[in-house]
């Protein structure tokens, strides 16, 4: 019975987890392809924040690192934090 409903609970988290993925995706196309905006630093920074909390999320949901040891959970957060620092730190100095 606690299968069961452990089997629920990671389910409905999972599919929590797809569809704000889904959504934030829809947001940064709808972002990306409107014609009201034109292409900007603001936007760019905008669509590329967007990314980086789908990669955390993947990251914790998908791969498991919710449940990981606490080093492991902010070693995940710093490498993800560096490495949108060092993406956004190229486009601008583009």
């Amino acid at each position: 019975m606690k299968g069961t409903v452990t089997s629920r609970i990671a389910g409905a988290r999972v599919t929590w987890t797809w569809a704000l993925l889904s959504a934030l995706t829809l947001v940064s196309w709808v972002l990306a392809a409107t014609r009201r905006f034109s292409p900007s630093t603001a936007l760019t920074i905008t669509v590329l924040a967007i990314a980086a909390v789908k990669t955390r999320f993947v990251i914790r949901q998908f791969m498991d690192v919710r449940v990981a040891p606490r080093w492991l959970r902010r070693a995940t957060d710093a490498w993800l934090a560096v490495l949108m620092a060092a993406i956004i730190g190229l486009y601008l100095l583009h």
